[in-house]
C-alpha cells in the first residue's frame, strides 16, 4: 500500500487535538463519546511529531485490530514503555516474542484446576470482611470492595498475613503512580516540564519502593520450607520449556505487580459498579437471591443469572475501558487506511453500547445474556477481558471471584439506592468516584439452609 493510497478517518488535526486534549484528561469517557457521536463511531486525530491515533467503537475494526490481524498489531510504546518503567515488564506492558514466552509460561497456572484452591482463600477472606460489613442509609460501598479486593488479591498471590505496614504502602504507592502514568499518558506535553518538576523522578523512586516491597516478599518465600499454594508458589515454580530455567527475580516481581493490579483493581470496580447497578432494580435482586437460594456458595460459579447480572454490569461500566494497539505496517479496513506507527485505540465504553450491537444500550438489562432456558450465553461483540492472543490472562479467576463475593454479599445484605451518582474516573481501569447505597443487613434466618459452603467435587 502506498502512502498516498492511506485515508484516516475523519477527525482533529494536530491543534485541535492539543487543545481538546486537555478537556480530555479531565473527562476522558465523555469527551470521548461526544466525538464518536460527531466522527460516526470512529475518528483519527493528530499529536506533534507526527503521531497520529485512531479511535474507534466501531464492532468490525476492533475485531480486527485485536483478533483477525492482531500480528500486526502490538501494545504502543506510549503505554507499555511508561508502564513497564513503572511496573515492571510483566504480561501487560510486554511485546513480540518476550510477550509470548511470559504468556505461554504463566498461561498453565490459570488452568481451572490450579485456580480451584484460590477459591477457598477467596470465600474465608469474603467470609471475614463482610462481618463488619457497615449498614446504614449511606455506606460508601467503592472503597469497600477495594479494600476486600486487594486483601483477596493479597492472599492469593502470598497466602502470608503482610503487615499493616507493608499493606498500606502497597495501596498507596499502587494508587499513586497509576495516576500518574494515566496522566502522563493523557497530558504527554506534561513530559516537557519534568526537568523543572522531576516528576518522573519521584515516581520512579516510588516504583522502586513498591518493587523493593515484592522482592521482600520474594525472599521471605523463599526462606521458608513451608508448602504454599498460592500464585507466588506457581510462578516461583514454573520453568520455560526450552531451557528448563525459572524467571528471573525482576520477571517474577514484574507479573505480581501485574497480577496484583489485575486482581483487585479490576474486582473493586466491577463490584462497586454492579452494586451500584443493581440497588435501584428490586426485581434483579430478588433473582439473585432467589438463583443463590439455597446452593453453596460454590455453585455460584456456574449460576447463570448470576453470570448475566456480572456480564451486563461490565458491559455498561467496563473496568478495562480502552486500550491501544499500534500498526506494525500499513494496513486497511473497509473504507479506512492505517499506516505503520498508526495507534489505533478500541474504546470499549462506546462498543459496549453501539447501536449496531444492542437493542436499548443504555438500558440495564441481564437477560440480554440469556436465552429462552435461562442458560446464559455469549455475545460476539463484548469483549470484557480484551479479545485475541492478549484476553486477560486471569478471567476465569477473576469471574468466579467476583461470583463468590456476590453470593456472600447478597445472602446477608439488602441495598437500595441513594440520590448519588458516581462519577467515572478514567484511569487504567473505569473507577467511580464513590458509590453511596443503603445497606441492611438480612434476617439471619435467609442464611441458613441444608447446603454446606464447600468446594464442589463438579469443579
Amino acid at each position: 500500500m502506498k502512502k498516498n493510497d492511506h485515508h484516516l478517518p475523519k477527525g482533529m488535526n494536530k491543534t485541535q487535538t492539543v487543545i481538546r486534549s486537555f478537556r480530555s484528561a479531565r473527562h476522558p469517557v465523555q469527551a470521548i463519546t461526544e466525538n464518536m457521536l460527531r466522527f460516526s463511531s470512529t475518528y483519527s486525530a493528530a499529536l506533534p511529531g507526527d503521531m497520529h491515533f485512531i479511535l474507534t467503537e466501531e464492532p468490525g475494526l476492533i475485531n480486527y485490530v485485536l483478533r483477525e490481524n492482531h500480528t500486526n498489531y502490538h501494545k504502543s510504546d506510549l503505554t507499555s514503555k511508561r508502564g513497564g518503567r513503572l511496573f515492571g515488564n510483566g504480561l501487560l506492558f510486554s511485546n513480540g516474542e518476550y510477550w509470548l514466552r511470559q504468556r505461554r509460561l504463566i498461561q498453565p497456572s490459570f488452568h481451572q484446576k490450579k485456580i480451584q484452591g484460590l477459591y477457598e482463600i477467596v470465600v474465608k477472606t469474603t467470609e471475614e470482611f463482610l462481618v463488619s460489613f457497615p449498614c446504614a442509609e449511606q455506606v460508601d460501598i467503592y472503597p469497600l470492595m477495594h479494600q476486600l479486593a486487594f486483601q483477596i488479591a493479597v492472599r492469593s498471590l502470598f497466602d502470608i498475613e503482610l503487615s499493616e505496614r507493608q499493606s498500606h504502602d502497597l495501596n498507596r504507592i499502587f494508587n499513586e503512580l497509576q495516576e500518574f502514568y494515566i496522566r502522563d499518558i493523557n497530558l504527554p506535553l506534561r513530559r516537557l516540564f519534568y526537568p523543572l518538576t522531576r516528576e518522573d523522578r519521584v515516581h520512579d523512586k516510588k516504583a522502586a519502593q513498591l518493587k523493593g516491597i515484592i522482592l521482600d516478599i520474594i525472599e521471605q518465600r523463599r526462606a521458608d520450607p513451608k508448602p504454599y499454594h498460592d500464585l507466588l508458589d506457581l510462578l516461583l515454580k514454573a520453568r520455560y520449556e526450552d531451557t528448563g530455567e525459572p524467571m528471573s527475580e525482576d520477571q517474577i516481581i514484574a507479573e505480581v505487580l501485574i497480577l496484583l493490579f489485575a486482581g483487585h483493581e479490576t474486582t473493586a470496580t466491577t463490584l462497586s459498579w454492579l452494586l451500584y447497578q443493581t440497588a435501584p432494580e428490586k426485581k434483579v435482586i430478588e433473582k439473585i437471591q432467589q438463583s443463590i437460594g439455597l446452593t453453596s456458595v460454590y455453585d455460584s460459579i456456574k449460576n447463570d443469572y448470576l453470570q448475566a447480572v456480572i456480564s451486563e454490569s461490565m458491559r455498561l461500566r467496563p473496568a478495562a475501558w480502552i486500550t491501544d494497539r499500534v500498526a506494525l505496517a500499513d494496513d486497511q479496513f473497509g473504507g479506512y487506511a492505517i499506516p505503520k506507527g498508526t495507534i489505533v485505540m478500541p474504546f470499549f465504553f462506546g462498543l459496549n453500547r453501539h447501536k449496531d450491537q444492542w437493542k436499548d444500550g443504555a438500558v440495564f438489562n441481564p437477560e440480554r445474556f440469556l436465552d429462552e432456558q435461562g442458560k446464559v450465553k455469549k455475545h460476539p461483540g463484548f469483549f470484557p477481558f480484551g479479545a485475541g492472543p492478549r484476553m486477560c490472562i486471569g478471567n476465569n479467576f477473576a469471574m468466579a471471584e467476583i461470583s463468590l463475593v456476590l453470593h456472600l454479599f447478597f445472602k446477608r445484605f439488602m441495598i437500595k439506592p441513594t440520590q448519588q451518582v458516581p462519577k467515572m474516573k478514567a484511569l487504567i481501569t473505569l473507577r467511580p468516584d464513590k458509590v453511596i447505597l443503603g445497606v441492611e443487613k438480612l434476617p439471619e434466618s435467609i442464611l441458613a439452609g441444608p447446603f454446606s459452603d464447600r468446594l464442589s467435587d463438579t469443579f
